[in-house]
């Protein structure tokens, strides 16, 4: 039969050990369970102990948010960082095809026009004569 004495004596002796967080939790549960019995004189003991393993659980389980936090931002940047990849990929090809286009424009406008047809002169032959 487990009473409170050797309840509080292996939860103080693996207070500091690496148990899991259901492992100290399951201790604690059972010293609660206990703790009517636990006499006056040593309820200080009980309660600092108990603090600490309180704590204990606390700092457990923000351990375990920030790691699914950490996870969480990693996948996140991994995404954005393809993204950017793509965007690039994309931006350099609009790139290429633009400077393409530049290039077509200048030989374009280089070029010298072919004879001395202005379509904004008007030509001898469309005026008409007065009879």
């Amino acid at each position: 039969m487990i009473n409170w004495q050797n309840a509080f004596r292996r939860g103080i002796l693996l207070a500091d050990a690496k148990i899991t967080p259901p492992e100290r939790r399951a201790i604690v549960t059972r010293l609660e369970a206990l703790s009517a019995q636990i006499p006056a004189q040593v309820r200080p003991v009980y309660q600092i102990w108990h603090d600490g393993q309180a704590l204990q659980l606390a700092l457990s389980a923000e351990r375990q948010r920030y790691s699914k936090l950490q996870q969480t931002s990693d996948s996140e940047l991994d995404a954005l960082r393809q993204q950017q990849q793509a965007l690039q990929t994309q931006l350099d090809l609009t790139t290429r095809k633009l400077e393409s286009l530049t290039d077509i424009e200048r030989q374009l406008s280089t070029r010298k026009p072919a004879g001395n047809y202005n379509a904004d002169t008007p030509h001898t032959n469309d005026k008409t004569r007065d009879v």
